[in-house]
């Protein structure tokens, strides 16, 4: 008997573990068929933006020797570069000047740079107060002017690379949000602000309150209403 009992139980063992080998075959087959839909899904994927790039515009300014002002030649040319230069909202303006070794400004192109400051706020434009080293150093009676733009570069969508469905990591699709992105980079008025946004001036708690006070007590006259007929 104990013979014949090691033998059923044997058999039951031999069928349920190939039972079991079945199934394990059977569910890889599954996984199988459902990686190619799942493989492009790691749960990390980046999402369409705006590529903002800095690019920067030089011009060189020539000064008479000892001169701290622009001849009316010199003059010319700067004006016919900007308005070549098709400035926008955001353009940022700054000189490269020689410096010293200890990184400082002569006298006369410090007064230089107040000149050039003071000729582009006629035309309402500002010129950073510092200077910006920009490749080669200019040389002496010259400066650079350096006109910095931000470009942005829209995504391109409709990439429906990627299935909606299956995604039970419920990952980002490849096209998503991809039009408010590109809408976004086409009416921003300055590039710069997708990168660092504009740094708001102090709280005045004072001026504020004033305005609500104002609101509040105010006296609201309303005139009478009329047909637009005059009568004599």
């Amino acid at each position: 008997m104990t013979i014949l009992n090691r033998q059923k139980t044997s058999s039951k063992l031999t069928s349920i573990i190939g039972r079991s080998a079945l199934v394990t075959v059977s569910c890889a087959f599954l996984l199988t068929g459902c990686a190619t839909n799942l493989a492009h899904f790691n749960g990390v994927e980046q999402q369409t933006r705006n590529e903002v790039e800095m690019v920067r515009i030089p011009y060189n300014i020539r000064f008479a020797d000892g001169e701290t002002a622009l001849s009316e030649r010199e003059i010319i040319r700067l004006n016919h570069f900007l308005r070549t230069s098709n400035i926008t909202h955001g353009d940022e303006f700054s000189m490269d000047f020689p410096l010293d070794r200890n990184g400082e400004l002569s006298e006369t192109d410090t007064k230089r740079l107040t000149y050039l400051s003071n000729l582009l706020k006629d035309s309402g434009l500002y010129l950073s107060g510092g200077v910006t080293p920009y490749g080669t150093e200019p040389s002496v009676n010259e400066g650079r002017l350096l006109i910095t733009k931000y470009v942005v570069t829209t995504p391109e969508c409709g990439d429906w690379s990627q299935k909606p469905y299956p995604n039970h990591e419920n990952a980002p699709i490849s096209n998503l949000g991809c039009a408010n992105q590109a809408n976004l980079g086409l009416m921003v008025a300055n590039p710069r602000d997708l990168i660092i946004g504009e740094t708001g001036a102090s709280v005045n708690a004072e001026r504020m309150a004033g305005a609500v006070e104002r609101y509040r007590n105010r006296t609201i006259v309303v005139e009478r209403a009329t047909t637009g007929s005059t009568e004599n």
